[in-house]
């Protein structure tokens, strides 16, 4: 038992997983063993944009939802097919047709066996998507999960008992620091100097107007954080973070670094947001405009570093507009 726990323990994840697609969708199980599985546009000709997520918690009862939304907002009767069959009927009275228990497993096993789902209501096609792929996706599941070979199993099921499932590993807690007081005021000294070590003010070297102004929020203990503006496009606007304490500043350490930072560079955000509510600072990266690919990450303070909470991504430009998560930890107050 203590050899098993030890390799339970090393091949524990210790920063984010990655994302993978199979056929027409993409699927990832995050540090917790939590698994999603996101609809990918297989043709650009189709009349909607396919969004559905399969998801399911780790452990021996993990449960199993189906969330399937319309392209457009609708309330009314529905019907949902496969292959022209018809799997479920209703009346949707919510923004999105959400399946589980039962009947989740059931459409699941119904969806391996398609080629295709589409979600009915006025006889017009309000969410469709192809199915190729979703096999693999959900066989990745049991595998990530520690299923395969069990009753519980998806897709490869076998005689073992829910019992052997591995159990749903406990999210590591950050203690994090909640901001109180004002943020410094930054002279023009320090704000050069920030400038320069982030190598960010040449890249408005030459424009026209002044750079966009450098924001900054308290973090609490004196410390301030300064988000220092580092050149934008049409629809990603990137900041170096720096901490200022006692007149000084230095670029701030993360645990986990921003996924735009490049290899042994400066820390960068991209489209950073500080929620003083929360004590969050967010990062969001779009790979194009509509916002159906990209990664974000949610980082809380801990009075040294910024520390990850939770991170997402989609790396398939395929309509998604849901991102995967591939992080999760527990922030917690610190004392």
């Amino acid at each position: 038992m203590l050899i098993l726990a030890l390799l339970a323990a090393a091949q524990a994840a210790t920063g984010p997983t990655e994302v993978k697609s199979f056929g027409d969708w993409a699927v990832a199980c995050d540090n917790l063993r939590y698994c999603e599985a996101a609809s990918l546009m297989a043709d650009e000709t189709l009349d909607t944009v396919p969004q559905i997520a399969i998801t399911r918690e780790g452990g021996a009862a993990g449960a199993l939802a189906i969330d399937i939304w319309p392209d457009a907002e609708y309330r009314g009767g529905y019907r949902l097919e496969i292959d022209g069959r018809t799997m479920l009927v209703g009346t949707l009275a919510g923004k999105s047709l959400v399946v589980t228990g039962t009947q989740a497993t059931q459409l699941a096993e119904a969806m391996l066996k398609g080629q295709a789902i589409v979600l009915r209501g006025d006889d017009k096609a309000l969410s469709q998507a192809s199915l190729k792929g979703i096999s693999a996706a959900l066989r990745y599941f049991d595998a990530q999960q520690g299923r395969v070979g069990t009753t519980t199993a998806l897709v490869a099921k076998g005689t073992a008992s829910a019992g052997t499932v591995p159990g749903v590993p406990a999210a590591p807690r950050v203690a994090f620091v909640r901001p109180v007081g004002k943020p410094a005021a930054i002279s023009a000294a320090l704000r050069a100097a920030m400038g320069k070590q982030s190598d960010c003010d040449s890249v408005y070297a030459g424009g026209e107007g002044d750079p966009p102004q450098t924001e900054t929020y308290a973090l609490g203990g004196g410390k301030t954080l300064a988000l220092v503006p580092c050149g934008s496009g049409a629809y990603n606007f990137s900041s170096v973070p720096f901490v200022i304490d006692g007149g000084k500043a230095v670029v701030a350490r993360f645990d986990q670094v921003p996924g735009w930072t490049e290899a042994e560079g400066i820390a960068t955000l991209v489209n950073a947001g500080w929620d003083p509510a929360k004590a969050e600072l967010s990062s969001h990266l779009k790979a194009r405009g509509i916002g159906d690919c990209g990664a974000s990450e949610t980082y809380v303070w801990d009075g040294a570093m910024f520390r990850l909470v939770e991170a997402r991504a989609m790396g398939e430009c395929r309509g998604s507009a849901n991102w995967l998560r591939t992080w999760k930890a527990e922030a917690v107050p610190a004392r």
